[in-house]
């Protein structure tokens, strides 16, 4: 965190607590920073832990190539012992000695080298957890920091306003009072045309003489004969 620890350095003393709010006022962007420059150091030492990689994996094939030498070497002083060449056996003997000692550097370079790699990729690993989490929690600083934003610019909105809630349930109340209207008006238009139907099929029926009422005097005095009758 150089950004970070530069400033407060910088104020430390009498002017501290501005030194504070200046760090504060400006964390987002000295944290952001932080995080990629942290991914450009992990960048550069991924690169050079593959360049010690590459020298290990050199290394250890050197070192197998070493003692293959030796192995065939000790097989040709063997032979050299069985002929009775005693000479020549003691000379490659010399030369297995020599292959021995180039094999034993190698061989422990190889051994420090391993352990660094593997305590550097460690590192690295343990790194990147840290600035993975520095990352999630620098979202959810940023998620909390726009929420606090639109809360304030809200409130502001409805302080300027005065009563503009209620101004807004009002004209949600209007709107559903025009809808509802509107409903009531194709309501009863409906029934309208349902009622102009009926009117239309009963005054078909009584240009037919069919399902006409008999109000004539002829019908009720003939009405009045059969009551008689009876």
């Amino acid at each position: 965190m150089g950004i970070l620890s530069n400033i407060i350095k910088a104020f430390k003393g009498g002017a501290s607590e501005v030194g504070e709010a200046i760090v504060d006022a400006n964390a987002i962007r000295i944290l952001e920073q932080e995080i990629r420059e942290a991914d450009q150091a992990i960048h550069k030492a991924k690169q050079s832990l593959t360049q010690l990689k590459a020298t290990e994996i050199k290394l250890k094939r050197e070192v197998t190539s070493l003692e293959k030498d030796i192995t065939d070497y000790e097989t040709k002083a063997m032979q050299a012992l069985e002929q009775g060449k005693e000479s020549l056996a003691h000379e490659v003997a010399s030369r297995i000695a020599d292959i021995e000692a180039e094999r034993d550097d190698k061989a422990a370079e190889y051994t420090n080298l391993t352990a660094e790699v593997s305590s550097i990729n460690t590192m690295i690993r343990k790194r990147e957890q840290s600035i993975q989490k520095n990352k999630r929690e620098l979202d959810k600083i940023k998620t909390v920091e726009q929420l606090q934003k639109t809360t304030a610019q809200m409130s502001t909105n409805f302080a300027a306003t005065g009563n503009s809630q209620h101004r807004v349930a009002d004209a949600l109340d209007r709107v559903k009072a025009k809808q509802q209207n509107w409903r009531d008006n194709i309501d009863a238009g409906e029934w309208m045309e349902e009622q102009n139907i009926g009117s239309d099929l009963d005054s078909k029926l009584k240009a037919e003489g069919t399902g006409e009422n008999s109000n004539s005097a002829d019908d009720i005095l003939a009405r009045l004969k059969a009551k008689k009758a009876q």
